[in-house]
């Protein structure tokens, strides 16, 4: 009996859910060919009801193993060249942490696949009682394609891609980190992490204590955003 179809085609139709996985992926995930020959796409967390949910959205036959005893972390493992393939055509590429670039998404999946990025390697959290929402990523250049890309369709400004040791990380934080969690979380339902979906929703009632400075909210974030934004 051969696979499920949506096994093997996976990364190839865009849909919401395959630019979430793909944006999951893009921060947590690797492929490799095994010295058998074996081509594998793996997906890792600490997640696993979340990781489950995906393995099940994708298809097919995988393998679920325990990678970090302490952090509970678990990878979903896919055995298939064709999505092995598949991905390198997106972008992809074995030992990517500190190569890999931002791929090409049709513009009315872009949260989705952000999103997965955010929910695969980034944070929401508050800074005292400041929202912010942070990416982290071994690749200065993707970093900086990612902010651009969301600054043109939210008009959000694109924070400073920065130094960390020895990886980079972008930061929005409190109006443009309301504003930025209402396009993932709110505007464009889809896959999601329960956890950082239950932070999104209490930056949405959020308020400054005084008015933003001039220039932190954009025309453009006005228009979009206008009912979170301080009046």
């Amino acid at each position: 009996m051969g696979r499920p179809a949506n096994h093997v085609e996976f990364f190839r139709v865009w849909s919401a859910e395959m630019a979430y996985i793909l944006g999951y992926w893009w921060a947590d995930g690797c492929m490799r060919v095994k010295t058998h020959g074996a081509h594998e796409i793996e997906i890792a967390s600490n997640d696993l009801d979340h990781l489950l949910a995906m393995a099940k959205v994708i298809g097919g036959n995988f393998s679920l193993r325990q990678v970090n005893l302490v952090s509970e972390t678990r990878a979903i493992t896919f055995c298939s060249k064709e999505m092995y393939q598949d991905l390198l055509i997106l972008g992809g590429t074995p030992r990517k942490s500190r190569t890999i670039g931002f791929p090409s998404i049709p513009i009315d999946l872009l949260p989705h696949f952000v999103r997965g990025v955010i929910d695969g390697d980034g944070t929401l959290a508050w800074n005292g009682d400041r929202p912010i929402l942070q990416i982290y990523s071994g690749s200065q250049q993707f970093l900086y394609d990612l902010v651009a890309a969301v600054e043109t369709q939210t008009g959000i400004p694109a924070p400073n891609v920065t130094a960390n040791r020895d990886n980079w990380y972008v930061k929005w934080s409190t109006v443009r980190a309301k504003c930025l969690s209402v396009w993932l979380y709110v505007d464009n339902p889809g896959l999601m992490l329960d956890r950082k979906v239950v932070i999104a929703r209490r930056f949405l009632a959020w308020q400054p204590k005084k008015q933003p400075e001039r220039g932190t909210i954009t025309d453009v974030m006005r228009l979009k955003f206008s009912d979170y934004l301080p009046s």
